[in-house]
């Protein structure tokens, strides 16, 4: 599964366009732009594949719903955004009314964004609860849950580690094997979203899985050519089946269209040739075609 994900809202809006939130209806439409730029972008790879059924697209309904809507209409994978964006700790963008904004979508996957780290016992403690009800809600209604998992560092962990870097080469792994562990006990996860490692790295992680779990590779935002290494470090992993690229292949394009550098076509067209060009390697280093 090849994801392009567009659901950062705290991206498009304040790392893009520098706004802050709440954002007037002049700045939504905005944000509504941009994201038609990726979808378009997306659009125009899918023609160069023939099993569509290989990619999808992560999006939010807060400025992402009419894509969501004409995406069902083309039979396209989604997965819809389920936390408030920028949160520290896992709350339900919509609250107690989530299930029916999932249903009223039907979407492939539920997304759960999650920070965790398993030293943060009574946050973990409020997150897991919330997380058994969206997985019991998944797991009645037939719909797949993608769950992005990121384990930031605490300031013990960075000072054991000695800088962020080192941490995430070691302790981090360390750290998500427990994670897993402990939200497996409550979580019935489809798609495990988990950030790039080396290959040593995932040797550790993925023997935690359980039999028939999936994982797909989390690119963070960062530049190319470091997510092209996690893509090359994971490929040799059949658990690992496939990755998720947004910003790093998007934010660049957005900003010279933003700064009036480039028309709305070439930005498109510049993404789409970025999505594409990790495809291309995934599809090499797999030794498989789309």
């Amino acid at each position: 599964m090849l994801v392009l994900p567009f659901d950062h809202r705290g991206s498009f809006a304040k790392g893009l366009l520098g706004y802050t939130y709440p954002l007037n209806r002049k700045e939504k439409k905005q944000v509504t732009e941009l994201k038609e730029i990726v979808y378009a972008a997306f659009k125009a790879s899918l023609k160069k594949y023939k099993n569509h059924d290989n990619f999808a697209i992560l999006l939010d309904d807060q400025y992402g719903g009419a894509i969501l809507r004409a995406a069902a209409k083309l039979h396209i994978h989604r997965a819809v955004t389920t936390e408030k964006s920028g949160k520290k700790e896992f709350e339900f963008q919509h609250g107690n009314k989530f299930g029916e904004y999932l249903l009223k979508y039907k979407p492939s996957y539920a997304k759960a964004l999650v920070r965790y780290n398993p030293a943060n016992k009574a946050l973990n403690a409020r997150q897991l609860k919330r997380l058994a009800r969206l997985s019991k809600f998944c797991k009645a209604h037939d719909l797949g849950l993608l769950f992005e998992l990121l384990v930031p560092p605490t300031e013990a962990d960075l000072k054991r580690a000695g800088s962020q870097v080192s941490y995430d080469h070691g302790l981090r792994n360390d750290l998500t094997v427990k994670a897993i562990k402990e939200i497996r006990k409550y979580v019935d996860v489809d798609v495990w979203k988990l950030e790039g490692t080396s290959k040593t790295g995932w040797k550790h992680i993925l023997p935690t899985l359980e039999e028939g779990d999936r994982v797909i590779v989390l690119g963070r935002g960062e530049d190319e050519a470091h997510v092209r290494k996690w893509l090359e470090d994971a490929a040799g992993f059949p658990e690992i089946i496939g990755f998720a690229v947004g910003r790093t292949i998007f934010a660049k394009p957005l900003k010279k269209f933003i700064d009036k550098k480039i028309t709305k076509k070439q930005a498109s067209e510049r993404i789409a040739k970025n999505f594409q060009s990790f495809v291309a390697l995934w599809s090499k280093k797999k030794k498989i075609k789309f």
